[in-house]
């Protein structure tokens, strides 16, 4: 039978505790949460420090990918603030004083340094529980950085917490791990400071929708990931792999997935799909939400009380539920009204303007369209 070594016991020891601790800190939200934050992750790269063994990462490709994720992240926040020449430009979100270090600089900058050393440290230890657990803990510093969750009290502040926060946290965090295990912390460090602290140094930023950063730092980090692979790490796999015979599967399902959301998108099949994005039907239909609903053509006869899709002022389409169905000249008039408001539609819908029936919808899908319009719009 085989037993758990002290060494491995004092790596789960560690995990386990600055994963808890960091779980029971991000509800914290004072103006203290950010030194509660660095004071827990000081003590875990203490504990790390102390019990994890150390492990050095050799490869001669270090001082590259720093400088490049160092410039990358200049890039980006050069390309940020040009965009102010389009958005215009407002005060950072965080009120410009003399106590900006104190309050926000120098907790961030210990939680960057701190968390990326337990990645490190934890990481390279070669256990998939504890790379993982290090991820976990990684996302929930980039997380702690932004204020933890404290004060989401709605399905649609969780959501923009999601979008906003949770999802660069997670692609990003793809990244770090990518690059700590072998490039080791350094350029992770250099990249999570520039792309972090510049809003609570610079007194103004670019006035544009909070989406539009988050989008950005999406996407950068996986894009980043691609290129170093491509650039240090392709050639060595290419040695030593062979071709696998079902390498099409893949491509062919997501090839296969994107046309079936294609078409259902379009209406070319009898079901169709569209993404809330008005509040007038909460609570039955949330912004976020997407319905499915059955093209009019397929449809029986609208009924009262039936939630429609159809179309008014050309392309635009609303789904409000039926209220009223009236038959005047042997042409049916259907009296819509959104759940959430007070009044029933301006005017009528008729049968030529009706797109479909809402059959059932489905939670939160929609919000990356919803994100991706608030970007461009």
């Amino acid at each position: 039978m085989s037993t758990v070594t002290t060494d491995k016991k004092q790596l789960y020891a560690v995990t386990l505790f600055t994963l808890l601790a960091l779980i029971f800190i991000i509800p914290v939200r004072n103006e203290y949460s950010r030194w509660i934050a660095a004071a827990a992750f000081l003590i875990a790269a203490f504990a790390a420090y102390t019990f994890v063994k150390k492990r050095s990462i050799l490869s001669y490709n270090k001082r590259s990918v720093l400088l490049l994720m160092t410039v990358t992240a200049l890039l980006y926040l050069v390309l940020y603030y040009l965009s102010g020449l389009y958005f215009g430009f407002g005060a950072t979100y965080v009120k410009f004083s003399i106590l900006q270090p104190i309050a926000y600089v120098i907790p961030i900058t210990i939680i960057i340094f701190s968390s990326e050393y337990v990645r490190a440290l934890l990481h390279w230890q070669g256990n998939k529980f504890v790379s993982l657990a290090a991820f976990v803990i990684c996302v929930i510093s980039d997380v702690l950085i932004a204020g933890g969750i404290r004060g989401i009290s709605t399905s649609y502040k969780f959501m923009d917490f999601v979008g906003i926060t949770l999802f660069p946290a997670i692609t990003g965090n793809v990244l770090y791990h990518y690059v700590s295990k072998r490039y080791g912390m350094l350029p992770n460090v250099a990249y999570r400071l520039i792309i972090t602290l510049y809003s609570y140094v610079l007194p103004i930023a670019p006035d544009a929708p909070q989406i539009f950063p988050s989008f950005v730092l999406l996407v950068m980090p996986l894009a980043i990931c691609a290129f170093i692979d491509a650039l240090f790490e392709k050639k060595k796999r290419m040695a030593t792999q062979r071709k696998s015979k079902f390498g099409f599967v893949a491509p062919a399902i997501a090839f296969v997935a994107m046309v079936t959301f294609i078409m259902l998108v379009s209406c070319r099949f009898q079901f169709g799909i569209l993404v809330i994005a008005s509040p007038s039907m909460e609570d039955e239909i949330n912004v976020g939400d997407a319905v499915v609903f059955e093209s009019y053509e397929h449809c029986e006869k609208i009924e009262e009380n039936d939630v429609i899709v159809f179309s008014k002022d050309g392309n635009k389409n609303f789904v409000h539920r039926v209220i009223e169905i009236n038959t005047v000249n042997g042409q049916r008039q259907y009296i819509t009204k959104g759940d959430a408001n007070e009044d029933a539609d301006a005017g009528f819908v008729t049968d030529s303007q009706v797109v479909g029936i809402v059959r059932f919808k489905v939670l939160y899908i929609g919000y990356p369209s919803i994100w991706l319009r608030e970007i461009f719009k």
